[in-house]
């Protein structure tokens, strides 16, 4: 029998350490072309406007039609870091579960939750919940 010979797989460079210092420095760097040429810095980049339009979309749609579940707060958490407010969203009619159920069992899950996850306080709102009184509590 003969041996094939394995075909040596190419390295990609994508995740070094030096690609990834080029990309925050292009980046850095573009940022600070934008800050001279008299714009206020506070416009998305394209990548992060497309993003948010995608959470926004996914928001109120779903998740490939169905409802979310903890995306909601996730999609909700960083849409209120990248600038969008609570109004602007519940505008949109989040596609949730139906019935959030409402006990003491629950309070402590979303509790839980809030601990782990960190989310903003506000993302909580749109389900309904006070996250600030249920902290306080425990």
């Amino acid at each position: 029998m003969v041996a094939r010979s394995r075909k040596k797989q190419r390295e990609t460079r994508r995740g070094s350490p030096e690609v990834v210092a080029k990309i925050q420095s292009a980046r850095a760097l573009n940022d600070l072309f934008a800050k001279a040429s008299g714009a206020d810095g506070t416009a998305l980049d394209g990548r992060t406007l497309k993003r948010k339009q995608r959470l926004m979309r996914e928001l109120a749609e779903g998740k490939d039609g169905r409802p979310l579940k903890l995306e909601v707060l996730m999609y909700a958490d960083e849409l209120l870091a990248l600038g969008e407010t609570l109004s602007s969203m519940r505008k949109l009619k989040p596609k949730v579960p139906a019935g959030l159920p409402r006990s003491e069992e629950a309070d402590a899950v979303f509790a839980e939750a809030q601990q782990l996850y960190g989310f903003d306080p506000k993302a909580w709102r749109l389900l309904g919940v006070d996250i600030g009184r249920l902290t306080a509590r425990r």
